[in-house]
């Protein structure tokens, strides 16, 4: 299959630092380091090469400019072009809003690029509503009037998806890649408080103004930053006190612990990690190995400077 030739290719690019996880469309296997296979690799997380933000450096570590490459030329290989859901998605036996907006030209119903819009949908509005294991607890109205940010948007149908049913005040949705915030403003059009910026998400306090979002939100991309401190540090100073980060990806133990101790030393106050590796393989779009957990996580910044 198509799928599998480019995943072999990025493997045997990557093969001398990373483990890579070959799988059979329309299976994608989620791992801690997959590039291809996972938007984890849109900003570093879509991470990327070379001078794509003019206000700052880019990002120079290897494995950042191989993830961004391989999105770049192998993105519409992995991801079926008509969809702009790029993640896992998650069945979490709760109905969302609208799912009329996820339709687009040329996706039929049951088909398996309207699985991605609906799952993937699916993902982003759990993530948007949840702070607790208790779907009792869910807020609808979490994101209503909030400034968002969102870390590797990919093919921002999330992000459009968002804008319209949880009604922040502002989106921003960032990626490293020019070639995804083009698409993202071509397909997405104009939308009160949507913007799509090519931002890398490591240098996010060097970019965005202290304390100016109330959420940032970062969907199965952190998996693969070179820094992952540096972006704690960096979500750490575009949030406002008593703002949150809603993360989620597939992370070994390593990578949790790293994360949650990166939260730590920013002063974090975490307040959910919750393992919904049953719902995202109940969808049937990734396989998740083992050792890895798809871990959502809820972190709270603290009072202060």
């Amino acid at each position: 299959p198509v799928l599998a030739t480019a995943e072999h290719l990025v493997m045997a690019l990557a093969a001398a630092a990373r483990r890579w996880s070959v799988a059979r469309e329309p299976v994608w296997r989620v791992t801690a380091w997959s590039c291809v296979a996972t938007r984890a690799c849109a900003g570093q997380t879509q991470p990327q090469l070379e001078d794509l933000d003019p206000r700052r450096p880019p990002a120079t570590g290897w494995w950042g400019r191989l993830v961004k490459f391989s999105y770049k030329w192998l993105g519409n290989t992995v991801f079926p072009s008509k969809a702009d859901f790029c993640n896992c998605g998650a069945d979490l036996g709760v109905r969302i809003p609208k799912p009329e907006l996820l339709l687009r030209e040329g996706i039929e119903k049951n088909s398996h690029e309207y699985k991605m819009q609906l799952y993937g949908a699916a993902l982003y509005w759990h993530m948007a509503t949840m702070t607790s294991e208790k779907y009792v607890k869910a807020q609808p109205d979490m994101l209503r009037g909030k400034d968002v940010l969102e870390v590797a948007c990919m093919r921002g149908g999330g992000a459009r998806y968002l804008a319209e049913v949880a009604g922040p005040k502002k989106y921003l949705a960032i990626d490293n890649v020019q070639e995804h915030i083009d698409r993202c403003r071509a397909d997405h059009g104009e939308w009160p408080g949507l913007e799509f910026e090519v931002m890398d998400a490591h240098h996010l306090a060097d970019s965005l103004p202290k304390a100016s979002f109330d959420f940032v939100l970062c969907i199965q991309s952190a998996a693969a930053f070179e820094d992952l401190a540096g972006f704690v540090q960096g979500v750490r100073h575009v949030l406002r006190p008593g703002g949150r980060l809603l993360l989620c990806d597939g992370l070994t133990r390593a990578l949790s612990t790293k994360l949650m101790d990166a939260l730590e030393d920013e002063g974090f106050d975490v307040e959910l990690t919750a393992d919904i590796s049953r719902a995202v393989h109940a969808v049937g779009l990734c396989s998740i190995p083992k050792g890895v957990s798809y871990v959502h996580f809820v972190a709270q910044r603290g009072p202060g400077d």
